[in-house]
């Protein structure tokens, strides 16, 4: 049985669903997997906290320790320690450290540490700032596991979290790395402009299980109209756009209410700008949601708005994971055309694409579709076959099993 080791940052974040998703697939493909983080984040807490004891995912934890002691007194006897203890590995050590990021004992015990890891077939690397020091292990011999890295978007945008410049960041994971996963054309496109070797990308959506994301029967086609939108309340994810739209909607009167499912920095902001246009009996916040309950609230919906825009950085969408997922349900979508989301669904069969940010353009689409009970039908079905087709983890889990090999 082949072994991979994915390599994150921080596991399970809230809002990174497809990561834990990705894990999943992996073990469902049939390979022995563990989890190597620097940081376990709280798991009670966590919206997967169902999956997580389905599959034992925190048994499949490494936490990237070095063990490094507090005094330099005791951080030069170990050291002395591990290299007496393995004189084989020193010219290993010293190619390692020569191309290293950091120096002094802490290069040391890093590379002692990845030691115990040389034994994975692969290494997949989540989002590419997780890099280190896996390129340079890699780029050194000493690392013989095939490098894979998943790129997800904030990932690909300079500088990188408002710090890391492009002074050629990736030049050795584009080297070094076997393949580079883009969830969107858009993101190639991205990995095309930064230098990356054109041969080594490519594209897979972050899947959806059609199992699970099902469309349930509808009785009541004279109640309100129920639209939902799911993420994380930021700039990036433009909610206070559908609020603006339902707004304009509701004065010309659509019987329609609006639920906003996340939680964020914005969240305070948002609900603010709902008691300044008196939407409190039109638009519901229902807090941060597991996965069970997220395909609850689209199931119990008629259209979902993707309302997610280009932020002050010039950051987009790269693909918006719950779109597919609502069409999964049977809804049809509502969106602003940025980033890939464009590729998530078919304008004009199921949904429609809006000009970004231009609220007229997106609420005359929605009045449209609003009105229309039997083309949200059409629509739905048609999104439906559209995510069996191109999004379904039987679809993507191809794609894996070519590119994992």
């Amino acid at each position: 049985m082949k072994s991979i080791l994915f390599k994150i940052w921080k596991f399970p974040k809230l809002s990174e669903t497809f990561i834990v998703n990705q894990v999943i697939l992996a073990i469902k493909l049939g390979y022995e997997v563990r989890i190597l983080t620097e940081e376990v984040c709280d798991i009670p807490k966590n919206a997967n906290q169902e999956l997580f004891r389905e599959y034992k995912l925190e048994d499949k934890l490494i936490l990237e320790d070095y063990k490094i002691p507090k005094t330099k007194f005791r951080r030069a006897l170990k050291v002395t320690g591990l290299i007496f203890k393995r004189p084989d590995l020193l010219a290993s050590l010293l190619r390692f450290y020569r191309k290293s990021q950091r120096k002094g004992f802490f290069a040391v015990f890093q590379f002692f540490f990845y030691k115990k890891l040389r034994d994975y077939d692969i290494i997949h690397i989540q989002f590419g700032t997780n890099k280190n020091p896996v390129d340079i292990l890699k780029k050194t011999g000493f690392l013989k596991s095939r490098i894979i890295a998943s790129f997800h978007g904030h990932d690909l945008y300079f500088p990188i979290n408002n710090r890391i410049p492009n002074d050629g960041y990736y030049d050795l994971l584009f080297e070094t790395a076997d393949s580079l996963i883009a969830n969107t054309p858009f993101l190639k496109e991205k990995l095309l402009d930064l230098g990356a070797p054109a041969e080594k990308i490519k594209a897979i959506p972050v899947a959806v299980n059609t199992q699970y994301f099902k469309p349930v029967f509808k009785k009541d086609v004279d109640k309100k109209i129920r639209l939902v939108t799911v993420g994380r309340m930021d700039e990036l994810k433009g909610q206070e756009y559908g609020i603006r739209v339902v707004n304009r909607l509701i004065r010309k009167g659509m019987g329609i209410e609006y639920f906003l499912a996340g939680g964020g920095i914005y969240e305070r902001r948002l609900k603010g700008l709902v008691k300044e246009l008196e939407l409190d009996k039109f638009v519901f916040f229902v807090g941060n949601l597991d996965q069970k309950r997220v395909c609850t609230i689209l199931q119990a919906s008629d259209i979902f708005l993707m309302t997610s825009v280009i932020n002050k950085a010039g950051m987009e969408e790269s693909q918006g994971l719950v779109t597919a997922e609502a069409q999964a349900c049977g809804l049809p979508v509502v969106a602003f055309d940025t980033g890939g989301v464009k590729y998530t669904l078919i304008n004009g069969e199921t949904g429609f694409l809006c000009k970004e940010k231009d609220l007229d353009d997106f609420a005359t689409k929605l009045e449209f579709l609003i009105k229309d009970h039997h083309l949200r039908v059409k629509m739905g079905i048609i999104a439906r076959d559209f995510i069996e087709q191109e999004y379904s983890e039987i679809s993507v889990r191809k794609k894996w099993r070519e590119t994992y090999g």
